[in-house]
């Protein structure tokens, strides 16, 4: 949301285009570090497969609160998960072996 009050132009990158797009990189692995890649490197040679997002300052601020949301969420998760952990590995420390990282969440 900063871009646009900074005055940059917002573009979103079609979901079917971004997925031929990638299709020309090599690897086939779909990582949020690839994909940003492959949006940055279209944004600077192919501009024409962009499309142009008008956003209000009502539809910014909408995102603003669903964004703060979702990071409360993924807080919470985080916090939810290591409480529950510190609590069966408190009850039996034996645990800790058997669950590993397998308590981790995608939050």
């Amino acid at each position: 949301m900063y871009l646009v009050s900074d005055g940059h132009d917002v573009a979103y990158l079609p979901g079917l285009a971004m997925r031929r797009i990638a299709d020309l990189y090599p690897g086939s692995t779909k990582t949020d570090a690839r994909d940003a890649y492959v949006i940055a490197d279209a944004a600077r040679t192919l501009p024409h497969t962009l499309r142009e997002l008008n956003v209000d300052d009502e539809a910014l601020a909408e995102l603003d609160v669903l964004v703060g949301f979702d990071d409360d969420l993924a807080a919470e998760a985080t916090r939810i998960s290591n409480r529950i952990r510190g609590l069966l590995t408190g009850i039996h420390p034996a645990l800790e072996r058997v669950l590993g990282p397998k308590t981790a969440h995608l939050a």
